[in-house]
Formats: structure tokens, sequence, C-alpha cells
């Protein structure tokens, strides 16, 4: 049986974290209150001073309290903290124009993927690396202001991509996101498979080898995950669709691999290199677009505040809320009743599901 489960509009908060645009109408949910100076980084201090908070929500911590050891991005258990995974996240743009598709390679491997509209109704990804290595990586573009509010979270992750314009180049050399991306190491990308611009490529190994030495290491953990013996449960979802921009997308719960496996313009989605796309977890968020403030092609993603989500995990759905009270604050995930949402360890995508004006529904169709 389909039925729609609708999305309610993100509110953009006024809050300001390095790098971060500003924002716009809250819901009435959201208070603000009293600024505050605040000098995040020297680079962006003279522009950006100002915090806020919501009067409603308390302010989650940046890092979740630790179980057992996990690899941060995929909460796979590991024996000890020694095993984890010590390197920084790498987060690389990926092209989803039509040219792209069939040559997309690295998707299938990155822990987590973030899908996000572009100008032209289509889509991009950001597909974060860490606990897994992917050659090649591609087909690699170009990056958007929305990347520094979903990315910064990530303990000073690297950035690889292809370019932008003045605006965000400056803004993603501002940020805490550490620039590996092609205008600066061209070295370490090359022209493959594809006609340009949509066959720029490069491997995780190359960008890692770009690390600077003062980097911090790991992302600290971006979810809560279930422990050995307990399994996500809520309501039955064996398949759901909805569009981000043009992008006709579905996931199907294939039981006997665990994992959601993705469908685009009504074809598999395939990774050139690894095979099926798929995810243990698929994290749908309502959001807001806006007109980028430097970029008046493209739309920005407001990640800044809150909205409902729809959690996916074992063939089964939780309704609940997304909030993200700054750039460098993971997203915190809850139940209607308020309780954390768990994942399922694994691979994580997360598609930021547009709605159709602010306090208007968008719909996701689950069977």
């Amino acid at each position: 049986m389909t039925h729609s489960k609708y999305l309610a509009g993100a509110a953009a908060l006024a809050l300001v974290a390095a790098a971060c645009s500003g924002g716009s109408s809250s819901e009435a949910t959201i208070t603000t209150v009293a600024s505050t100076t605040t000098a995040v980084s020297e680079t962006t201090a003279s522009s950006n001073t100002s915090a806020t908070t919501m009067s409603t929500i308390p302010v989650p911590s940046t890092t979740l309290a630790p179980d057992v050891p996990r690899q941060p991005l995929t909460g796979m258990p590991v024996e000890s903290e020694v095993d984890i995974t010590d390197r920084p996240a790498l987060a690389v743009k990926i092209d989803n124009a039509p040219a792209a598709r069939r040559n997309h390679s690295g998707l299938a491997v990155a822990d987590v993927v973030f899908e996000e509209k572009v100008e032209g109704s289509l889509t991009r990804f950001a597909a974060v690396f860490h606990s897994q290595d992917a050659d090649p990586v591609g087909p690699i573009r170009s990056a958007r202001e929305q990347d520094v509010n979903l990315l910064s979270s990530l303990n000073q992750p690297l950035f690889g991509w292809s370019g932008g314009n003045p605006g965000v180049t400056r803004l993603i050399r501002a940020s805490f996101l550490v620039d590996v991306g092609a205008p600066s190491n061209s070295g370490s990308y090359y022209r493959g498979p594809g006609s340009a611009p949509h066959n720029l490529y490069s491997d995780t190994a190359s960008l890692y080898a770009l690390t600077p030495e003062d980097n911090p290491g790991a992302p600290s953990r971006q979810f809560g995950f279930l422990d050995d013996g307990t399994v996500f449960a809520g309501d039955v979802a064996k398949k759901m669709s909805f569009n981000i921009g043009s992008i006709d997308i579905v996931w199907d719960w294939n039981a006997d691999e665990g994992r959601y496996e993705r469908s685009q313009e009504g074809e598999k989605h395939v990774d050139k290199t690894y095979g099926q796309i798929g995810a243990q977890n698929v994290i749908v968020l309502g959001v807001d677009y806006r007109q980028s403030s430097i970029d008046s092609n493209a739309p920005e993603a407001v990640t800044l505040g809150e909205g409902q989500a729809l959690v996916f995990s074992n063939g089964e759905v939780i309704t609940g809320r997304w909030q993200k009270v700054l750039a460098v604050y993971n997203f915190v995930l809850t139940d209607d009743d308020g309780n954390p949402i768990k994942l399922t360890p694994g691979q994580t995508w997360i598609e930021l599901v547009e709605v159709s004006s602010p306090g208007e529904p968008a719909d996701v169709t689950i069977e």
C-alpha cells in the first residue's frame, strides 16, 4: 500500500559558523535571543561575528557520547580505539549530470553521501570517505556555498573539488574545509572517461597524500548507532520514492543484502567500479532551498535550523525531526517523541528533499 509522508520546511536560523552565510526567517517555535560576539576564525570574524540559539531546543554537543569503539562515520565496531582509522574525513564533490552518470566511481564505497540540488534542477553528491578507499573517484565537479554547512561538522575534512566561482572559492578557503581541490593541486587529478567537464577524476590515496601535518585527524561521530543485538524498528518501508530537483529517486529494500539500493531516472544506480549503489541507512531531510548569496545561478539548501526527517533502515522507517544549530555541529535526529534515532552500522545516504516553499510539505511516497 502506498502512502505519503510529508516533510515540513526547515527553518533558516540567523546562526553563524566559520564561513557560513546568514540565515533567514524562522519558524514560530524558534526564537532569536541576544547576539553574542564570537570570533569563529580570524578569516571570518570581521563579517560573521554573531551567534544565536533556539529557546525551545537545547544546543547539542558536537560529539556523540561513545558506547563501544566504532568507526566514526559508519558506526562499525572495532576492538579498541587504536583500531579506528586515524585519518581525516575526505569529502569529494561528484557530478550527477546525465553525461557523468555512466562513469560514477567511488559512490558505492563512501561512508556517507549527501545529495543536494544544484542549478538546472540537477543534483550533485558530496561523497565522504574515511574507512574505505576508492580508485578512481569521480567525475569530480565544483563546490557550492551549501557544502560548508553540510560538511563543517567533520572536523576539518579534506575537500576534493574541481573549483568554483571566485565567491565560492573564497568561502571554501576561509572555512573549516581543507582545500585539496584541483585548482591548487592539479597534479593529483586527471582527465579520464567522458567529455569535459564531466571527466575529472582522482583517487582517495592521492587526495589523502595532501593532508596537512597539523590536521586534527579522524572526524567525530556524526550519528548515534544501534548496539549489538538491537535492530532498527519502525513502520514497514520496503520502497520510497521522491524527487530532488528534476531527478526521480527510488530506494528499494534488499533483504538479502541488508540494505536499500538506489535507482534514479528509472534505472538502477550503478558505480562503474564498485557495482550497485546502496546504503544501510537513508535519511531524508525536508529542507528549504533559497538562492545562494554568492552565486545567483545556484540554489542553497538551508541546513541550519530544524525540520522534519524520515529515517529508513532495516526495511522500516521512523518519522521525526532533524536539528543542526551550527555548521560545526552534527545533525541531531529525534523521533516524534523526542528520543534519539539510532542508525544501523554501515553506509548512510542523506537526501536533501526540497519543500515547495517555507511551511509547505514535500511528498515522499513509501510502500
